[in-house]
C-alpha cells in the first residue's frame, strides 16, 4: 500500500518530534539533576548541542527509512515541486552531511532567537523546569521540521 509523501512526513515527524522530547528531556534531567537553574550561558550551549546531535541523529535515521520506503515502494516518489525544492537540491545529500548542515542553521537560529529573548526580557537564568518546558516545545518543532527537510531531500536525490 502506497501513502503519499504527506503523509510520511506526517508520521516520521510526529515520530521524530516525540523521540525528540523523550530524549531531550532524559538528557536534561541527567545533565542537570543538580541545577535548581540553568544559566543563560548553560541553555545556550544546550541548545547548540540538542540542534546538532539531534538534526545528525535524526537525518541519519530518517534517510535510511526514506531511503527504504522508497525501495519497498510504500511511499509515492514526488519530489517538491515548490520554490522549496530549489533551495532542498543545494543541500548536501549524504545524511551525515545534511545532519549537520542542518544542525548548524538550527543551532545558530534557535540559539539567536532565544538568546535574544532572554536578553528582551532580562531573563539571566531560568528555573530547570520552565527550562525543560521550553526544551519541550523547541524539540516537538525541531524533530518535526528536520524529518520533513530531510525526507524532502532525500526524494529529491532518489
Amino acid at each position: 500500500m502506497t501513502q503519499s509523501v504527506e503523509s510520511f512526513i506526517r508520521k516520521s515527524g510526529l515520530i521524530a518530534g516525540g523521540c525528540n522530547i523523550v530524549l531531550n528531556s532524559l538528557f536534561s534531567w541527567l545533565g542537570n539533576m543538580a541545577m535548581t537553574e540553568v544559566p543563560q550561558g548553560s541553555a545556550a550551549v544546550d541548545t547548540v548541542i540538542t540542534s546538532m546531535v539531534m538534526s545528525l541523529l535524526m537525518s541519519l535515521f530518517i534517510s535510511a527509512d526514506t531511503k527504504r520506503a522508497l525501495k519497498a515502494g510504500t511511499v509515492a516518489m514526488a519530489a517538491p515541486a515548490h520554490s522549496a525544492g530549489r533551495l532542498l537540491r543545494r543541500l548536501p545529500a549524504r545524511p551525515w552531511k545534511l545532519g549537520l548542515v542542518l544542525g548548524l542553521v538550527v543551532a545558530v537560529v534557535l540559539t539567536s532567537c532565544m538568546m535574544g529573548l532572554f536578553s528582551l526580557l532580562d531573563v539571566t537564568a531560568l528555573p530547570f523546569f520552565a527550562f525543560l518546558s521550553i526544551k519541550v516545545v523547541y524539540s516537538m518543532l525541531l524533530g518535526y521540521v528536520v524529518a520533513r527537510w530531510v525526507i524532502l531531500r532525500q526524494l529529491i536525490a532518489a
